[in-house]
């Protein structure tokens, strides 16, 4: 059993005798056998929204308790596949189906990789890439590492935010990445997807997915989401976007493929 400790993934402070209840509290959810599952955050800030628009989903799953809190991996399970680079992995590996029609059809290649024209330029750091395509600045990372499915294995959540250069935006895709093996395309299964324009932000899940993308995204996985909690699909929430554009915007010089530093 891994040796954890607990965190607030929305960062907020809890009175002083609240926290000295924690330790009775994670005993008698042992006991009660409803420990949460051990967590290891990559990117705080990206764990946080996950931790935000699908706190059901993850309360269910023991990911998340009723408060928002997680519990923090202190160890790292040997079992796992360890990539020297998880940025390097997910641009060669990852699957485009989520978001992208003409992957879908087998117009256009299966991974970031795969479809990059020669002249888009991408950043790959330890923990993700950034990749100028067209009118986007397309940014995926690893966000977090945790068994999602339950299944004594963990599994990656990822995320990838979609910024156009002009207009609106961004859009962000949340995704886990289930029983990540050391080759083959990673299948995500898309778990929700957050538009913002004109200062207001939406959360997709469910059904609500599909409309936006103008397919079914679950219908390009091996199989759909098992139970997924459908909690007020396209539910507004009024946030400002705040998200800068990720580096790796198409520039004029350099190399089409640099390194770049994305950990936390």
């Amino acid at each position: 059993m891994h040796r954890t400790r607990p965190h607030t993934a929305q960062r907020s402070a809890a009175p002083r005798g609240l926290a000295a209840l924690v330790p009775l509290l994670l005993l008698l959810a042992l006991a009660s056998g409803c420990a949460l599952q051990p967590v290891e955050v990559v990117r705080p800030d990206s764990f946080r929204n996950y931790a935000i628009y699908l706190r059901d989903e993850m309360v269910r799953r023991n990911i998340l308790d009723a408060e928002g809190n997680y519990m923090e991996a202190a160890i790292r399970d040997n079992r796992d596949y360890r990539p020297a680079s998880y940025g390097e992995e997910l641009y060669h590996r990852l699957s485009t189906r989520f978001r992208s029609a003409e992957a879908r059809n087998g117009l256009a290649g299966e991974t970031f990789a795969d479809s990059a024209a020669p002249d888009d330029n991408v950043r790959i750091g330890k923990v993700g890439f950034a990749l100028g395509q067209g009118m986007d600045v397309i940014s995926v990372s690893l966000t977090a590492i945790t068994d999602w499915n339950g299944d004594g294995v963990n599994d990656w959540l990822v995320t990838c935010t979609v910024t156009p250069l002009f207009g609106t935006g961004p859009r962000e895709y949340y995704m886990a990445v289930e029983n990540v093996a050391p080759t083959g395309v990673l299948k995500p299964t898309l778990l929700a997807i957050r538009d913002c324009a004109n200062n207001e932000c939406t959360v997709l899940v469910g059904k609500a997915r599909t409309k936006a993308l103008g397919f079914d995204p679950d219908r390009s996985t091996d199989k759909a989401p098992s139970n997924f909690v459908e909690s007020q699909p396209g539910q507004q929430i009024v946030a400002p976007p705040n998200s800068p554009a990720p580096a790796g915007a198409p520039g004029a010089g350099g190399p089409r493929v640099q390194e770049q530093p994305l950990s936390k």
